[in-house]
């Protein structure tokens, strides 16, 4: 079969340019200027640009792979229907790198001119400079066109919308190839991306997992038991979530406190975890966030979005002078901002690091506790779980749900149980410890784990002062019993529950649910490994409740 995806997005590219309809190589104050002239587009008193896309959030219910789903005659059609469109248009063609440019990779963006707010967006996401750029052979395209069906989507639900998301993997480099009818959401162009570079990774360049993972760097003062006294070391922790856990938050928050200590953000999204342990971001420029309820309390973001340098997507704007209000909700509750690296203090000069000591997995469960070890088995259980929440990110009908996403990671394509053994490979070789973090709420009334409460217990980790029970909890998990900054007293999910009868009741609910998701998983994908499977329980009689009586879980490891 040949790739007629490809040819689609060469024909658009090579017409548009014998014809004089194509706009490309442009600064990024050219492809702003641009933007700011379609309609709907405004520069706001801040000096940023505004816009709303359509839909509000990715069009996860209308998206298909060339792997997991057979391509036919209606993704031809769509390839031929993308030329057609676009054949009468004034074409914007932004090029980009990918990454800090050390694996030579590429992409292509194309769109009409009237969506130039996009490229100006995606320029400030992938570019650290704001110089013109054209290349020959991209190694990933993407496009963007609609037609008649794009204005009644508007008054419809995500779901009755008349979207087409289909990407073409391809088996080499140069055939990644994305196209978009009817979405004008930035973040399908930051997904592609996303999508592709996973592909690559794990299937075209063999070098390790693409994870939806963010990065930190913290140089700390820990107490050396060989020198018996403290030494300045590097402590390099991986963030991985779904959208609206808090990733962002986490990475870009100093845990350093005291004098010669520093914190660094590497990426906030997602890398290569390398075989070797290595991780990479793939976006140089800046970072793709929510500003739902965006305010003092995250004083690194906030001063980043209100630099004039900023793309704010579907983010209430008053009336003139056109002032963002992150705390107005009633658009969407997606509201997003492509921010730049160069406004974040925190922010590395490297997208690189040379490995990764600690993986924190983010969930949102209120049986979970803010904090637990996992073994390498159970870290892989745990994301092949992929138990958390889903955002207005994803499907804004089902947002607040709970909901299981292997590897947290909605974009994965191909053999998902080949992805988890690779996984487990790099962190058990690597020595890589992994835990997992509640961020949402806790206990029978929910309360909310406060972001003070979750940076205690990291920090504490990293500086190796939180210890651990020697005895598996009510969810298996070995949870913290000693800590030097987190308050015990929030760190536990069962002594939360003070009808403990409630307390089996839901965790009986929520194995049921873990037991029919892994049945599901292994009828598709085969058999998960006795060592991986059984780390983590997925039946009721696997949890002995005895320990609920005891007044400790096990002395301290």
């Amino acid at each position: 079969m040949g790739n007629y995806f490809k040819k689609a997005a060469e024909k658009i590219y090579c017409d548009a340019k014998k014809d004089g309809r194509l706009i490309e190589g442009k600064t990024l104050d050219e492809y702003k200027e641009l933007a700011i002239q379609q309609e709907g587009v405004i520069q706001t008193n801040l000096g940023s640009v505004a816009a709303d896309s359509e839909p509000m959030s990715r069009s996860a219910p209308h998206t298909k792979n060339s792997v997991d789903d057979p391509f036919g005659q209606e993704e031809e059609a769509l390839a031929a229907q993308a030329v057609e469109c676009l054949s009468q248009e004034k074409v914007v063609c932004l090029d980009t790198i990918v990454g800090d440019g050390r694996d030579g990779v590429t992409a292509r963006f194309i769109m009409p001119d009237t969506y130039a707010q996009i490229a100006y967006g995606v320029k400030l996401l992938f570019e650290d400079t704001p110089a013109a750029r054209v290349v020959e052979a991209p190694t990933y395209t993407i496009i963007f066109f609609s037609n008649d069906a794009f204005e009644p989507n508007k008054f419809k639900k995500l779901i009755d919308k008349d979207v087409a998301i289909r990407l073409w993997m391809g088996d080499k480099r140069g055939d990644q190839v994305k196209i978009c009818r009817n979405s004008t959401y930035v973040g399908e162009a930051k997904k592609g991306i996303f999508q592709f570079e996973s592909w690559r990774v794990k299937k075209i360049d063999k070098l390790g997992v693409f994870l939806h993972s963010g990065a930190r760097v913290d140089h700390l003062w820990i107490y050396d038991l060989e020198t018996e006294r403290p030494e300045l070391q590097e402590r390099v922790a991986g963030v991985s979530g779904l959208t609206a856990t808090g990733k962002t938050t986490t990475l870009c928050r100093k845990l350093a406190k005291l004098p010669k200590e520093t914190s660094e953000m590497i990426g906030d999204d997602g890398g290569t975890l390398g075989f070797d342990g290595s991780y990479a971001a793939f976006e140089q420029g800046g970072l793709y966030i929510k500003t739902e309820g965006l305010d003092e309390s995250q004083p690194e973001i906030l001063r980043a979005v209100l630099s004039p340098d900023t793309f704010l997507e579907n983010v209430a704007i008053s009336r003139y002078p056109y002032i963002p209000d992150f705390k107005d909700v009633s658009k969407t509750g997606n509201g997003r901002a492509v921010i730049r690296r160069d406004n974040i203090g925190l922010a590395s000069k490297s997208l690189r690091v040379d490995r990764i000591d600690y993986i924190f997995i983010l969930t949102r469960n209120p049986l979970a506790n803010v904090i637990a070890r996992l073994t390498p088995e159970q870290a892989t259980m745990q994301f092949i779980y992929g138990e958390s929440i889903e955002s207005t990110g994803g499907d804004p009908d089902q947002a607040g749900k709970f909901k299981r996403v292997f590897f947290l990671d909605p974009f994965i394509a191909g053999d998902r149980l080949e992805h988890a053994k690779l996984f487990y490979n790099i962190i058990k070789k690597n020595r890589i410890k992994c835990y997992l973090a509640n961020t949402g709420t806790i206990g029978e009334n929910e309360e909310k784990v406060t972001l003070r409460q979750s940076l205690s217990s990291y920090s504490d980790i990293l500086r190796i002062q939180l210890r651990f029970g020697s005895e598996p909890d009510h969810l298996g998990y070995h949870h913290p019993i000693k800590s030097d900054r987190a308050n015990m007293d929030y760190m536990i999910a069962y002594p939360k529950f003070n009808d403990k009868e409630l307390l089996k009741r839901k965790v009986r609910d929520f194995l049921k649910g873990r037991q029919m998701f892994l049945e599901g998983f292994e009828a598709e994908w085969g058999s998960i490994p006795d060592n991986i499977r059984e780390s983590l329980p997925y039946r009721p009689d696997q949890i002995d409740f005895s320990f609920l009586e005891k007044e400790s879980l096990g002395h301290i490891e």
